[in-house]
């Protein structure tokens, strides 16, 4: 039977919290879009494209004994033959493992080299296998038996591949040559681009060679008699995976960030080898060889893989971008997915001809379905899908690395799969509410949801166990205590042969516990400097006009919920001071303040403003005895909190400098042979004297230096000539100026001769 999913799954929710709760603001989590649910965990389930969880195709992992033995951190390349055998090669140990139809895989062949980067059976089923960094193919006919079939001077060979004749083609890297292979030892060179490295080969229907390359991200159409045209010129650096399917349409995966450049390591010196043949030479420079991660230093540790032939440049942090692109027959590109921090490693096509695309960080196999349109079939434990190939039949195959391990995705949908959620962070300590979802669910079918809740972010030993089962999905209380963190997990059942049920959304109510405010930062502005407010404000946010009796999906870390700041600018008044502060509240409660003050000489704090919305405050400061002074912010929580329940915080600014007294300042003035000597002394109670000035008979201030030359003191002198005087009286004055602005004038008359 299906549930009510045409009611709205947050209405749902709101009704079933109780009235009283409303007060204290609880919050809903809601997981509902591809987005959400692609953060957490499917296990047999997937995550379609609309936003829903459903029963995904089987994801079985291969039993190779020897692989798990080895532990082989790299599987780089897949193949099967005409009789569904699987062949999957690797690294650190070049070896070659195989997988046959209902049984347990095998160590098939050891090369000797360090990674199998390439695999390709012909029309015979003889598996021939591409080695790197020492540039070899093997021609292998049985278990352990096997033989250099042809050794290029190229160091890597990074893609095999059999045209529709049964000709075997090799794309290397360090001169970006194509080769044709006829036989044993000998070669040609079918295709000389003028990139470093060919890294992706397969052929289109009309017998033509698709290739693309690392450096310009180039794809090349190569015809059989091996005249080439650039297909598409990618805006990233390496096109690193091509695949075509039934209808002739082309999909090619690009990584690298865009502009990127390969930046080799030194060269190396390259071991003979006797059975190495001189091939045909380009006349191109070589560059130097590149290192493959974990390969070059022949290490075993694991490490990450980077999907480039040359490896990320020096400096570049961040993973490369990633983007697949849709060819038409008629040349038309689009591009059907990309990803600033998602790269795909491998691409195939499901058996009903739909691109899928291998990728990490963690290892994912998506659908794509549409553009930026995927569905996630598997979230895998390993860090990549460096392959994906189609099996026969409906099989298809994922090889994995970090650690190396191989997967069946069976056509058969699962009859059970199981979901975990991401883990709802609350902040705080929080009384779990309701849980509630929204389900499509036919006849036979399940959707189970239980919970477990802790106070470590990453699930442990610590957490609860998993509750019961939750049976109504219009709201059942959650069962599980009260914590900072909780996470659910669904399971979907269907009965034998019967419809998947598909989840579309979950929601959890909680109500944090009521935590302090926080008060960051006092700032006291200089002497004088006020803020005017303007007569309009800012506009507000669309979220500060909505209903705020329960708070939906916040964003985690510390919420806000102060008025919008009205629109003002700096001003300058005498005797006015003016503080500011930072402030915000855990639980994104609405603040007041109260603020205090006191002179340093004062045990007893005193009022100065009560129940400001705004974080700002300036006042008169003339009112005050001169001294030093503190101010203490004291924040709440009240408005938003029922009585009782609110939370406070408080800080205290620095001490600042409360004068309003002027300097005095005496002057006098005598005669020195022709000129006049004046002479100033000034004096302030507190502050430091700034700067002083002269005018002579009413004339423009001069500026004068004090004495010492530093005018850094509450008393200060001064002296300075007055020169070429005409006969008759004159006035003096001497404005002096302290450090808050304070000024202070003396004045000398006297007569000239």
């Amino acid at each position: 039977m299906a549930s009510r999913a045409a009611v709205p799954l947050i209405a749902l929710v709101l009704l079933a919290i109780p009235a009283a709760t409303f007060a204290v603001s609880p919050v809903l989590w809601t997981l509902e879009t591809f987005e959400d649910f692609e953060k957490g965990k499917p296990d047999g389930a997937a995550v379609a494209a609309g936003g829903e969880l459903i029963l995904a195709p089987a994801l079985r992992p291969l039993k190779i004994a020897a692989l798990e033995q080895t532990s082989e951190p790299f599987l780089w390349s897949q193949t099967v033959d005409g009789k569904g055998t699987l062949y999957i090669g690797g690294g650190n140990g070049g070896r070659i493992y195989r997988v046959s139809r209902g049984a347990a895989g095998s160590l098939y062949y050891e090369t000797g080299d360090l990674a199998v980067h390439a695999l390709a059976v012909d029309k015979s089923d003889v598996l021939y296998a591409a080695t790197s960094p020492q540039g070899k193919i093997y021609r292998i006919t049985g278990e352990a038996k096997g033989e250099v079939f042809y050794a290029p001077e190229d160091r890597y060979i990074w893609a095999l591949a059999f045209s529709p004749k049964g000709e075997l083609y090799a794309a290397t890297g360090e001169r970006g040559i194509i080769y044709k292979i006829p036989a044993k030892g000998k070669a040609d060179v079918f295709f000389d681009s003028e990139e470093f490295h060919v890294v992706s080969l397969t052929f289109d229907q009309g017998g033509n060679l698709l290739a693309g390359t690392d450096g310009k991200g180039l794809l090349y159409r190569i015809a059989p008699d091996g005249r080439a045209t650039v297909l598409y010129d990618s805006r990233l650096r390496e096109v690193n995976a091509v695949v075509v399917d039934p209808k002739g349409v082309i999909y090619a995966a690009a990584i690298g960030q865009e502009g990127e450049i390969s930046v080799p390591p030194p060269p190396q010196p390259q071991p003979p080898g006797p059975e190495r043949e001189t091939p045909p030479t380009s006349n191109r420079p070589v560059p130097p060889p590149v290192v493959i991660p974990g390969i070059e230093s022949g290490t075993t540790a694991t490490v990450t893989v980077t999907a480039s032939a040359a490896g990320p440049p020096s400096g570049v942090s961040s993973l490369p971008r990633s983007e697949v692109y849709r060819i038409d027959p008629d040349g038309t590109v689009t591009t059907l997915w990309s990803s600033q921090n998602e790269v795909v490693y491998s691409l195939a096509l499901d058996p009903s001809g739909r691109p899928v695309a291998g990728t990490g960080e963690p290892g994912r196999v998506r659908v794509l379905v549409g553009a930026q349109q995927s569905t996630l079939l598997a979230k895998l434990p390993e860090s990549q899908v460096t392959s994906l190939i189609s099996g026969q039949g409906q099989q298809m195959f994922a090889a994995s690395s970090n650690v190396g391990r191989v997967y069946m995705l069976d056509p058969a949908t699962s009859e059970t799969g199981t979901y975990l959620s991401p883990t709802c962070d609350a902040q705080t300590i929080s009384k779990w509410g309701r849980i509630s979802w929204r389900a499509s669910v036919p006849t036979g079918a399940r959707v189970e949801v239980a919970s477990r809740t802790g106070n470590s972010s990453i699930p442990d030993s610590t957490w609860s166990d998993w509750s019961s089962i939750y049976t109504n999905p219009d709201g059942s209380a959650v069962s599980s205590p009260s914590a900072r963190f909780l996470q659910w997990r669904a399971r979907l059942a269907r009965p034998g042969g019967g419809a998947s049920p598909s989840l579309l959304a979950v929601s959890v109510a909680y109500l944090p516990s009521n935590l302090p405010p926080i008060l960051k930062r006092i700032s006291v502005e200089p002497p004088g400097i006020v803020r005017e407010r303007l007569p309009y404000a800012a506009e507000p946010d669309a979220q500060e006009l909505a209903f705020t009796g329960i708070r939906v999906n916040p964003d985690t870390g510390a919420l806000t919920s102060q008025p919008p700041q009205l629109s003002e600018k700096r001003i300058f008044v005498r005797g006015m001071r003016a503080l500011d502060w930072d402030a915000e509240d855990p639980n994104g409660d609405v603040l007041s303040f109260d603020l205090a003050f006191k002179s340093e000489s004062e045990s007893s704090w005193k009022p100065l403003a009560k129940a400001l919305r705004d974080s700002y405050f300036g006042f008169d400061s003339t009112q005050l005895p001169d001294g030093l002074y503190r101010v203490r912010v004291d924040a709440t929580d009240a408005p938003s909190n029922p009585a009782g329940q609110a939370k406070t915080a408080s800080q205290t600014s620095d001490p600042f400098l409360v004068d309003n007294t002027p300097p005095t300042v005496q002057v006098t003035a005598r005669k020195a042979g022709k000129d006049m000597m004046v002479e100033a002394s000034a004096t302030d109670t507190l502050g430091p004297i700034a700067r002083a000035e002269y005018s002579l008979d009413a004339g423009r201030f001069v500026p004068v230096a004090p004495i010492d030359g530093v005018s850094d003191s509450r008393a200060e002198s001064y002296s300075f000539s007055l020169v070429s005087l005409r006969p008759g009286e004159h006035t003096v004055i001497v404005k002096v100026t302290d450090l808050l602005g304070n000024t202070g004038a003396g004045k000398a008359t006297f007569t000239s001769d």
